[in-house]
């Protein structure tokens, strides 16, 4: 969940970005006319990056008390944290925002909520004893009055971030609370819009149980903490960009020259896969106008007619062969001052590629039974990518990231698709995992002191030279072989990796120069079967 707000806030970066650059070109456009909702918007860009800097702070300053509560300083916390891979990275900064770009996988005490508690809410809990989460609902609630004051209190249940327990208009305040309207007067939030926590109603007894912050904080995890302070980012973006894009609509094209305005077409892609549709939009900038046509020809064909969407956009799209299309139009706009039709004119271009996928093993050219495969599919462009496997399974991982657990097949054979068109396949070899090294600690040379051999106390088995994490081998039972004094040869059997005590008595007895040899080693690893080594172990006594 915290990976998927993580991805949304991004976005509504994007977007809020490219909002602001066309609104900073309405601006370049004509400063005396735009002049005041630029300045309005610049005022509500300072208070989304105050608020949204503050809850990343807090994010990363409560990770950092109960994750690192060993570093002495913050920069020894980043630190630790960064070894850990708790932190991604320390220099992530978005719209001018400092980003704290938490890795909930590697957060430890994933199920404390004491700790967590005690921060958000105090200690006791409750308002006046430290706890951050009053300090964030009162930052939120400003922020959320900062909004209404651009959008108007008509959008007032629109905007999200609510952190009272009633909020609205001043006569549904009072129909909820029962308070009079000179009560009202004396509420935070001034003005039309007025904001009340239930723990200002008269006869609660416990105000603390029924808040906001104690809904959201009171007993919850150090990963649901931090997923909670990232949806409250999103939701402080998407409430910037609503109101940007209402200051924007209400700057009227009329109020500029026809000099001064021209046509644009926002495509989703310009690259594109066979099989996908090209989209993008078309409209005049620092227009605001219900009904608009636009008349286009693709590669030069016959003239199609499109029609705008109640926001003057004129939504274009096309699905066409593998190639690089042209297309030109006309957008038609009545002039409200002369009342006559102008033509805007426009053009764009987009490549239509043949279906290209590459699939990779990111450790190796084969693929191992028993074990998590690692695999990087890439090659869809705008468009989700989904890969199959042909045997055994496929868990995705991430953004074109799987694990593949091969089956008892030979092969296995990754199909990849995109919006539904097939991107390609390759075929990888399925092999058994390579047999282990067979080892006893302290020996060197195939030469041991007797005391040192029987602190070993067993055969083990080590994997060298292989790139997989986490393989491993336990050794099920091997052979020992020796001579007694009298020159007759035994053998021991043992049924694991330990030394048996007939083993141990064979040591202890015996003296420098003799040989002992460990054969017919058996060991299992992660895929369950058992093998025999070829190599046994031949050891003398120093």
């Amino acid at each position: 969940m915290n990976n998927g707000v993580q991805t949304t806030n991004i976005t509504l970066s994007q977007q809020i970005s490219q909002k602001y650059a066309a609104f900073e070109e309405q601006y370049g456009l004509d400063k005396e006319k735009v002049g005041p909702y630029w300045e309005q918007a610049q005022a509500l860009r300072e208070e989304a990056t105050d608020l949204i800097n503050y809850v990343e702070a807090l994010k990363w300053d409560l990770v950092k008390k109960i994750e690192c509560d060993k570093a002495k300083t913050s920069a020894e916390a980043v630190e630790m944290a960064l070894e850990r891979g708790l932190l991604k990275n320390t220099d992530t900064v978005r719209n001018g925002r400092r980003i704290y770009d938490i890795n909930t996988a590697k957060v430890k005490s994933r199920d404390n909520y004491n700790r967590p508690t005690e921060y958000m809410m105090g200690n006791p809990e409750g308002p006046g004893n430290g706890g951050k989460a009053y300090e964030l609902s009162e930052k939120i609630r400003q922020f959320r009055g900062k909004v209404v004051e651009v959008m108007g209190p008509e959008h007032i249940h629109e905007i999200g971030l609510i952190t009272d327990s009633i909020y609205g208009s001043k006569d549904y305040v009072m129909q909820q609370t029962g308070y009079s309207e000179n009560q009202l007067k004396k509420l935070p939030l001034p003005g039309e819009y007025y904001g009340a926590k239930i723990s200002y109603y008269p006869g609660m007894t416990d105000p603390v149980q029924d808040s906001w912050e104690y809904r959201n904080f009171h007993h919850t995890v150090l990963v649901a903490d931090v997923t909670l302070l990232n949806k409250i980012i999103s939701e402080a973006q998407t409430a910037e960009l609503n109101a940007v894009t209402e200051l924007m609509s209400d700057i009227h094209a009329s109020d500029f020259t026809f000099d001064e305005i021209g046509a644009r077409v926002f495509a989703e892609s310009g690259y594109l896969l066979s099989g996908q549709t090209y989209r993008a939009q078309a409209m005049v900038t620092a227009w605001k106008n219900s009904q608009l046509t636009a008349r286009v020809k693709l590669d030069g064909g016959a003239e199609r007619e499109y029609t705008s969407n109640a926001q003057g956009v004129i939504p274009l799209e096309w699905n066409v062969g593998v190639g690089t299309h042209n297309y030109t139009g006309v957008i038609d706009m009545l002039d409200p001052s002369t009342n006559q039709i102008e033509e805007f004119p426009f053009q764009g271009s987009f490549t239509v590629a043949p279906p290209a996928v590459s699939v990779s093993a990111t450790k190796m050219n084969v693929v191992y039974r028993g074990i998590d495969n690692p695999i990087a599919v890439g090659g869809g462009v705008g468009g989700e990518i989904s890969a199959t496997a042909t045997s055994g399974t496929l868990t995705r991982t991430g953004n074109g990231t799987y694990n593949l657990r091969p089956g008892e097949a030979n092969e296995v054979t990754i199909n990849v698709s995109s919006a539904g068109s097939s991107l390609g396949s390759m075929k990888f070899r399925v092999k058994d995992l390579p047999k282990p090294e067979a080892v006893i600690r302290n020996v060197v040379n195939g030469l041991v002191s007797k005391g040192a051999l029987l602190a070993a106390n067993r055969v083990e088995a080590e994997m060298k030279d292989f790139d997989f994490d986490g393989v491993h081998y336990d050794v099920v039972g091997y052979t020992f072989r020796y001579k007694t004094k009298s020159g007759t040869t035994k053998e021991a059997k043992a049924n694991s990796g330990a030394f048996t005590e007939e083993i141990k008595t064979a040591i202890n007895q015996s003296n420098v120069g003799d040989m002992f040899v460990f054969t017919a080693i058996q060991v299992r690893g992660n895929d369950g079967k058992t093998k025999t080594l070829e190599t046994p172990i031949g050891v003398e006594i120093k």
